[in-house]
This record gives structure tokens, sequence and C-alpha cells, in this order.
């Protein structure tokens, strides 16, 4: 059925682990009932997940990192009648409050920019997007699924492990996350699709010797610098990227990226609406049930969705727009330059300004990299402050918060 690291797990495996679970009262009766769970076991942690779909009951999944007081705190705030902390055997009865909708998966939204938010998404709902997602991505059962994230989110849990499934294939999902180790498994399974963050998809690139390539690569969640995506490609024989939001799951996918902007082809249960590449406009998704605003800036040409930036993160420099992840290009385009991450600040009396944050490998003086940027770069678009720094602070799941490194005032 599907690998968790070395150990395979068999449908007999599932069935055996469901018959544990009746024996259980809270779970045996979970219908309208919300279990938050934060357990260590994969194994364990997807078998509940599908157990409780079946019975019409919803799950919070949490993060296996979470410390105890956290996976409390976001237990109660979505609602949840039990938590599920590292083993089934003891859950924390949190309330009895009666719960009369239909059975959810609660996703928490990211937090890049405020706190994060309970997103509620019936069963049904993620049924049709697996179908369109398996529809569009036409991947045979011969193409193992090699889940190198969080299956805690949808991306990992949807994309990586449920829609591998569905097609018939039999996902390998990793919570080793040694690059040597996932180098490893992608050389057992020579023809798959790699499910990984753009971090992690560069670091493999670094150790990736001659005999190898990657057969096909998925990335998510936040834009590859283009330096990282041409190094990418060079190793792989196919990369491709998706662009969702927790409300709707996977909207888009694009087959074979060329350019990190393009989000793809949206899938075909959905509706989307944005601006054009001369009138960009938020990017706005329509489905059966709902219209969910995204908040995030693109256009469409093609057919193909082009991400600009967060319309929180885009940058109002005297009435013209900067794009963060355009000045980023441009720093990383600098071989000293690692990683680096643009935002704004507000200046009391002239507004918005741009500003970024670097790790550099080498000795590099500021007036290296501003004059750099001038070569590069509209005057406007040039960074007023350079931050060097060991490394770049990162979200819980890997994500950069541009609203939190911009806090506080520009002098």
């Amino acid at each position: 059925m599907f690998f968790v690291n070395d150990q395979y797990y068999t449908l007999d495996d599932l069935e055996r682990q469901y018959i544990e679970f009746e024996k259980i009262p809270y779970l045996r009766d979970c219908r309208n009932r919300r279990m938050a769970v934060c357990i260590p076991d994969v194994f364990q942690w997807l078998a509940l997940c599908l157990f409780v779909r079946k019975k019409g009951g919803s799950i919070v999944p949490i993060h296996p990192s979470v410390p105890k007081a956290g996976a409390i705190r976001m237990a109660n705030s979505a609602g949840s009648h039990f938590l599920l902390f590292e083993t089934i055997d003891s859950p924390l009865h949190l309330t009895d409050q009666p719960n009369e909708r239909e059975g959810v998966l609660v996703q928490m939204s990211s937090g890049t920019t405020g706190a994060p938010k309970c997103i509620e998404r019936t069963w049904d709902s993620i049924e049709t997007e697996l179908e369109s997602y398996v529809s569009v991505l036409s991947l045979d059962q011969d193409t193992t699924s090699v889940v190198a994230c969080p299956v805690t989110h949808s991306y990992g849990l949807i994309c990586g492990v449920f829609a591998c499934m569905r097609r018939g294939a039999e996902p390998v999902i990793l919570t080793n996350m040694n690059p040597k180790y996932v180098l490893k498994k992608l050389k057992e399974h020579p023809k798959h699709i790699l499910y990984g963050a753009p971090a992690l998809l560069y670091t493999l690139t670094s150790l990736v010797r001659d005999d190898q390539r990657f057969d096909a690569v998925m990335t998510s969640g936040t834009l590859m610098p283009s330096a990282w995506l041409t190094i990418l490609k060079n190793v792989s024989n196919r990369v491709l990227q998706q662009y969702g939001c927790s409300e709707a799951g996977c909207v888009a996918i694009q087959p074979d990226v060329s350019d990190s902007s393009e989000m793809g082809y949206p899938l075909p249960h959905l509706k989307v609406e944005t601006g054009t590449l001369d009138a960009p406009g938020e990017i706005i998704i329509h489905d059966k049930e709902k219209t969910i605003h995204t908040k995030d800036l693109g256009y469409m040409e093609n057919g193909i969705i082009s991400f600009l930036a967060r319309m929180d993160d885009t940058i109002n420099v005297a009435g013209l727009n900067v794009y963060p992840q355009e000045v980023e290009d441009v720093l990383m385009a600098e071989p000293r330059i690692q990683e680096a991450v643009v935002f704004k600040k507000i200046h009391p009396l002239s507004g918005e300004r741009v500003c970024a944050q670097y790790v550099c490998s080498a000795p590099m003086e500021e007036q290296e990299l501003r004059q750099w940027c001038r070569d590069y770069l509209a005057p406007y678009q040039v960074p007023m402050e350079f931050i060097q720094v060991e490394a770049i602070e990162k979200l819980p799941n890997g994500k950069i918060s541009r609203k939190r490194l911009g806090e506080g005032v520009l002098a």
C-alpha cells in the first residue's frame, strides 16, 4: 500500500489497524466529532485519517514536532473534541460541544501574513480535487510518489499520498530528511516524482552525482529562486510546479517549469480569474461551493497563471510596485549570495521602502552588492537596507514571513 521510510505497510496492516480503532469508543463513535491528531507514527496517523473520514468524522492534523501546549492551543482553536498527542491511547478530552457539520479536514493557513487561520474542507471537496488532480498530472502506476514533505499538510497528504494511491501506485513517505537518505530512496525508485519544498530540492542538487538524475520533481509552497531552478532543471528529466491555497487545495499545475513565477494551468474543476500581464490583479478562485480571494497578485496569459507576490508583500515605492521575487532573483544571481529575501519597511516620511536580508558564502562589501543591484534593477527596486545574516528566519512550516521580517520602522 505504501512505504514509510524503509517500512512497507499493506492493506492487511491497514485493516488490522481499523480493527484496533473499532475497539476504542471515542474513535468508533467519531461521527460529527473533531479529532486533533499530533502523533509521530506516520502509518498510524494515515490509518486514523482514513478511518475517521470513513466514519464521517473530522480531522485536525498537527505536525508531530509541535509541543503539547502548542498542540492543545491549536486543537482548541479548531474546535476539537479530542486531542491525540503522541499516542491514541490517552486522548485529551477538550469539549462535548455538539458539532452537527459534516466531516471535514481542517488545515491551518501558512501564517506568512498574520496569525494562522483554521480552514475547513469537506471530504467531498477533497475527492473532487483528487479526481481533477490525477487527471491532469497524467502519471501511470509505475511512477512512485516520493513524499519528502510533511503529510500533516495538504501538499504532502492530498497531492503526495492520496493522489498516488488514487492512481494505483504506492507512495514512499519520508520522515528521514537527511539529503543522502532521500537520494538513496530515489535511486531505489528510479521512476519517481519527488514532492519537496524548494530549499530541500536545492540542497539535493548539490549532492547529486554524475550517474544520478531526478526523474520528475514537484515543487510548491514558495517560489523557487531562478538560480536554484536552473540548477534543478540541469539534473532533472522534468520539473513541475503546483500552486494552491489552504481553502481550495491544489489550484494549478505547471507540467514543465521554465520560469518559477509560472504556476501553471488551473485544474478543470475550478475557475480562476486574475489580471493581465499589463494590469496584474488578485487571483480569485471559484469552485462549486464558494469564491476564494487569495490575496495573491498575478496574471493569466495563454491559460497559464503567473504569480507575482502576495498583495501584502508588494512594495509600493512612490507609486511604483516592487515584487520581492524579481529583486531576490537578482540578488541570488550574485555567485556569493546563497539565499536572499526581500521585504518592505515603513519610513516615517517617505513610506514603503525595499529591504533585503541575505546569506553570503564569502566576504562581500555592502557597496558591492548595492552596485550589483544597480546594474540589473531600476533605481526604485534597489534595496535601501541590506542585512547580512547567518540564516534567514523561517516559520515552522519552512516558509518565510516577510511581514515579520519587515516589522519596525526604517530609520
